[in-house]
C-alpha cells in the first residue's frame, strides 16, 4: 500500500506540475500578444493628414489613470460641406489609427468628420502595453462617450472598425449609444484569435493542451453575440480568402442578427477594403519585415506604400451607401 500511495502522490504531483507549466506558458503567450505597446515601425511610411489635405485636432478623450490618457485625432476635410454624422474609426492590431489614414481620408472626402482614437498603449495614447482585447472595447466606448458629451453638434455616431477594431466597435456598441456599426474582418472571440496564432507556432498536441488555459487568461466577450443583440443597423464585411480570421472565429460567419447586413469580398484576404493587388503588396511588405537582411531599410525606402493601400472602390462605396 505504501508504494501505491507513493505512486499516487507522484502522479498527482506530476499532473499539478504539468497544469502549472501550461498555465505559465499561457501567461507568457498572453504577455507576448498583449504585453507591449503598439507604435509606428520606423521602417514603414505612414500617410498623414497633410497627404490628403485634412485638418487634424488631437483630443484627450479619456483618463483611465490620473496621469495617463487615451487620445484621439479628429479629422476633417474643411473645404467641403460637413455632414452632421460623426464616424469613429476603430483601428486593428498595429500602430494605432495611422495605419488607416487612407480609409479615414475616404470618409472625410465624403464630408464626414472622423474621430480616430488610439487605444490605450497605442501610438498617441499613454500606457505601457495594450493589455488585452477589452482595451479596444473600453477605448472605443470612451471615444463615444466623449463625442456624446463634447461633440454634440453631430447628431449621429457611426462606428467603423477593422479586425480588432471591428471587434471593439461591436462590443463597445452594446455599452454605448451609437447609430450604425461597420465591422470589417472582425474576430468573434479573443481567445480564439490567440489560439489561431498558437496553432501556427506550436505542435498540434501542445496547442490543444494550452487551449483551456488560453481561454482562462485571454478569454473575452463574443463580438458575434454583441452583433446579434444590437438593435442598430450593422454591416459585416469579410474577405472570402481571409486566413487571419478563419470562419470558426469570424463574426461574419457566426452572427445572424435581424439587423445585420453582410458583404463578402471574393478573392480578398484580411483587408477586403483594399484591392487584390494592394493585398499582395501588403503580403510582400509583411514578409520583408521578417527578413533581418532587409532591416537596413533599403527595401522599404523603395517600396510603393501607395500601391499597398490602394482601396477597392466597390467595397468602400458599399460601406458608404450603408452609412448614408
Amino acid at each position: 500500500m505504501t508504494i501505491f500511495y507513493i505512486v499516487l502522490i507522484v502522479l498527482a504531483g506530476s499532473i499539478i506540475l504539468i497544469n502549472l507549466m501550461l498555465l505559465v506558458f499561457a501567461l507568457i503567450i498572453r504577455k507576448k500578444a498583449f504585453g507591449s505597446r503598439c507604435d509606428k515601425n520606423p521602417l514603414l511610411k505612414y500617410f498623414s493628414a497633410e497627404d490628403f489635405g485634412l485638418t487634424q485636432t488631437v483630443l484627450n478623450i479619456a483618463e483611465p489613470k490620473k496621469t495617463q490618457y487615451v487620445r484621439a485625432v479628429l479629422y476633417k476635410k474643411e473645404d467641403i460641406e460637413q455632414r452632421k454624422e460623426l464616424i469613429i474609426f476603430c483601428h486593428g492590431m498595429g500602430p494605432g489609427h495611422v495605419a488607416y489614414t487612407t480609409e479615414i481620408a475616404y470618409f472625410c472626402n465624403l464630408g464626414y468628420p472622423v474621430l480616430a482614437p488610439d487605444y490605450f498603449g497605442c501610438n498617441l495614447s499613454d500606457g505601457g502595453s495594450i493589455k488585452n482585447f477589452a482595451n479596444g472595447t473600453n477605448s472605443v466606448a470612451a471615444a463615444v462617450l466623449y463625442a456624446r458629451q463634447n461633440l454634440t453638434r453631430y447628431g449621429k455616431i457611426y462606428l467603423v472598425g477593422h479586425s480588432w477594431g471591428g471587434y471593439s466597435a461591436l462590443t463597445a456598441a452594446e455599452k454605448t449609444e451609437v447609430d450604425k456599426v461597420v465591422a470589417i474582418s472582425a474576430p468573434d472571440r479573443p481567445e480564439l484569435a490567440v489560439y489561431q496564432v498558437v496553432k501556427n507556432v506550436f505542435p498540434n498536441f501542445l496547442a490543444k493542451m494550452l487551449y483551456p488555459y488560453i481561454i482562462l487568461v485571454c478569454g473575452g466577450a463574443s463580438a458575434a453575440e454583441s452583433a446579434n443583440r444590437l438593435s442598430v443597423p450593422v454591416l459585416l464585411v469579410q474577405g472570402g480568402e481571409d486566413k487571419t480570421i478563419p470562419p470558426a472565429n469570424s463574426v461574419y460567419h457566426r452572427a445572424e442578427g435581424k439587423n445585420i447586413k453582410k458583404l463578402l469580398s471574393a478573392g480578398k484576404g484580411h483587408n477586403p477594403y483594399n484591392t487584390v493587388a494592394a493585398e499582395k503588396k501588403l503580403a510582400e511588405l509583411s514578409a520583408a519585415l521578417q527578413i533581418p537582411q532587409k532591416a537596413d531599410g533599403q527595401f522599404f525606402k523603395k517600396f510603393d506604400f501607395s500601391a499597398a493601400t490602394e482601396e477597392d472602390k466597390a467595397v468602400m462605396e458599399e460601406i458608404a451607401r450603408f452609412l448614408a
